[in-house]
């Protein structure tokens, strides 16, 4: 019950989308949809063009202070790190509110629209009650045992 709980707060107190807002300056904030095929994230959705890009420059999904690392990586590269292939960086274009993936939804409002709110628990598919009951029950069980 422990190695549950301590999975489940590991993905709920992992917020990659706000790391990434803060480490490339983003006025706009990217959202789960950035890695995942699904707007919640969620295990085995981190199946984005860009996603797998990151992964290949050393992120560590468990360790959020990867993602910089990753970011870097891609950054330096230029050109050449260009998933949809519009001849323009992945991560300058990040930075710009743009989701480099293919056909991917730009994060930053276009022509007046609204911007998305920031993700405030991470991509993780899971809420925070379930978290918080996860807790509780394991301090219920663990006290009924003694």
């Amino acid at each position: 019950m422990g190695a549950l709980l301590s999975i489940g707060l590991a993905f709920a107190t992992s917020s990659f989308p706000g790391e990434a807002n803060t480490h490339l300056g983003m006025e706009c904030f990217a959202t789960c949809l950035l890695c995942h095929t699904s707007p919640a994230g969620g295990t085995g959705t981190a199946t984005q063009p860009f996603a797998l890009s990151l992964v290949a420059e050393g992120l560590v999904t468990s360790d959020p202070t990867t993602l910089g690392v990753a970011l870097d990586a891609l950054l330096a590269q230029g050109a050449a790190a260009d998933v949809d292939g519009d001849g323009q960086n992945d991560v300058e274009q990040l930075a710009a509110g743009e989701n480099p993936n293919p056909d991917g939804t730009d994060f930053c409002p276009v022509d007046g629209g609204e911007a998305p709110p920031p993700i405030e628990r991470g991509c993780f598919g899971g809420s925070t009650a379930l978290v918080v009951g996860l807790a509780v029950g394991a301090l219920r069980w663990r006290r009924l045992r003694r």
